[in-house]
């Protein structure tokens, strides 16, 4: 009887939180910064995200990406050409973006929070949003702002053109795995 009632335990645990499964053409890695006081629109084109997430135990959850730094588009091929550059991204060197939750919690109103390191360059930086989140039985959609300072991952160099501030929105939509 012990033994089934573990066995039961862990069945419902491991069905209640399952990976994800990626939808690629339901990823949205779009970003924004101010230069010489316009504001330049953008975002990343080739990712890979996991997410482990139960909304009703979020203790065990996880949310871990990979972004393709040479997917980077603005709508000008010369502007995401000098950007991948040594200056800005220096993607001969650094391929990848990545972002390793360590935690995901909820705050005292409720909001679900990631908190985890973002490495950018080479430089990892620890870091906390809210996720939206918005779930149903078969599918789920996590939506985040993430305010970026560029100076803390040496991107862009010494300015005064370009905001050191980059406004990150990613919408990400997956199905149950």
């Amino acid at each position: 009887m012990k033994k089934t009632l573990i066995l039961l335990l862990l069945t419902t645990s491991m069905l209640s939180s399952q990976e994800w499964i990626q939808e690629n053409n339901k990823i949205s890695i779009l970003f924004k910064i101010k230069n010489f006081g316009l504001t330049v629109d953008g975002g990343f084109k080739n990712s890979d995200i996991k997410i482990n997430l139960d909304t009703k135990d979020i203790s065990n959850s996880y949310v871990n990406a990979t972004v393709m730094v040479n997917s980077i588009f603005t709508g000008i091929k010369a502007r995401d050409t000098h950007i991948l550059e040594k200056d800005y991204f220096d993607v001969l060197n650094y391929k990848k973006i990545t972002l390793k939750s360590s935690k995901i919690d909820k705050d005292i109103n409720g909001r679900i929070i990631l908190l985890g390191e973002l490495t950018v360059k080479g430089i990892s930086k620890k870091i906390e949003f809210p996720l939206e989140i918005i779930e149903n039985d078969s599918s789920l959609t996590v939506k985040a702002v993430i305010l970026i300072n560029r100076k803390d991952y040496n991107i862009g160099g010494r300015s005064l053109f370009l905001s050191n501030n980059v406004k990150v929105q990613v919408e990400y939509s997956t199905i149950k795995s």
